[in-house]
């Protein structure tokens, strides 16, 4: 196991297990979602690709109508509920409804066609779709979710085009924002965050979205495509914004690597470092020379895949570890670099 020296975080403790933790998270995602509102409530929370704003109160507001409404629909706590918007204020509202009602917001992946939709529907189990008119009713707030309990399901494709239900807790979920707002020091001023990927991936949604209104900053939805910028222009375009490189998949909680943007001349080729109490690990027969499969473990990593029991013992080790699938070379100051990676 192979822990960054960089990036530390006093808050990570290692405790039963192995595993390093956070220490003193808030229960479930809900609560610490509704601090920030109450705390942020006059600050911009969003804005879309037009100009229109959104406070934290107004947006709050919003997602409480959807909450009631859920809650008039049958819908309670733990019920899972597909959310199946693209990008912009009605994603929003309706995700952040699904979560003040109590219920697991199930998000497909981008490329997932209807039919697909339509399995993810049956294999979740879920007891409502919102891909129409939100529901609205008397705002609504359930608070009453244990760190340990599913927060959201992520539904990616695996290698071979199958579709995997990603199992992420409150806990993997609380540790991820903490992870980002800790590396990317968001701070009480509160963070401007463009939207660069689909809401319904872990990286738009765990880590751009959430520690961005975790923290109070605001979101800008540029709508459901998605434009892969180069980094010389994209540094251009914003000269003042922090710019790093990172790697992570829905299975670590869309977090794992971390290279800022002052060792990238040093390490031109690194996907960056592990943060926010991530480990990694190398498989296979050259693992000693620093050459292997990726694994990874930390607080952010999840427990299982939805309702796949083989999946899951292929990919989740009995002590924690997740096998990426993506070998690369690993050296002496914990750098990582790619033969074989997804760069994000």
């Amino acid at each position: 196991p192979v822990g960054g020296r960089w990036l530390r975080d006093e808050r990570i403790t290692r405790r039963t297990g192995g595993i390093l933790q956070y220490e003193s998270l808030e229960p479930c995602l809900a609560e610490l979602l509704d601090r920030s509102a109450l705390r942020y409530s006059n600050r911009t929370a969003a804005v879309d690709r037009v100009g229109r704003v959104l406070t934290f109160r107004e947006l709050w507001a919003s997602a409480a109508r959807v909450a009631g409404g859920l809650l008039d629909q049958g819908v309670g706590p733990a019920d899972r509920v597909v959310v199946s918007y693209p990008n912009g204020f009605r994603w929003l509202s309706g995700f952040l409804g699904v979560v003040l009602a109590g219920a697991v917001p199930v998000l497909p992946a981008p490329s997932c066609s209807a039919a697909e939709i339509e399995w993810i529907e049956a294999h979740s189990g879920a007891v409502l779709t919102l891909d129409g008119d939100l529901p609205d009713g008397v705002p609504f707030l359930d608070g009453g979710a244990s760190p340990d309990e599913l927060a959201l399901l992520y539904y990616v494709r695996a290698e071979a085009g199958a579709l995997r239900g990603v199992e992420l807790t409150n806990t993997n979920v609380l540790s991820t924002i903490e992870a980002v707002g800790h590396a990317m020091d968001l701070g009480a001023e509160g963070t401007r965050t463009v939207i660069t990927a689909p809401l319904s991936t872990a990286v738009g949604c765990s880590v751009q979205l959430l520690p961005t209104l975790a923290f109070g900053g605001t979101v800008v939805v540029g709508g459901s495509r998605v434009v892969r910028v180069p980094w010389r222009p994209l540094r251009a375009a914003f000269p003042t914004s922090r710019c790093v490189r990172g790697w992570g998949v829905a299975e670590t909680g869309g977090i794992g690597l971390l290279l800022p943007s002052e060792h990238r001349h040093r390490h031109p080729r690194s996907v960056g470092v592990p943060f926010g109490g991530i480990e990694v690990a190398l498989l296979g027969p050259d693992a000693e020379k620093g050459i292997g499969e990726l694994l990874c473990r930390g607080p952010s990593v999840a427990r299982r895949y939805w309702q796949d029991p083989v999946a899951t013992a292929e990919a989740f080790t009995e002590d924690g570890w997740f096998r990426t699938g993506d070998q690369v070379c690993i050296d002496g100051e914990g750098f990582v670099d790619p033969i074989a990676v997804r760069v994000l």
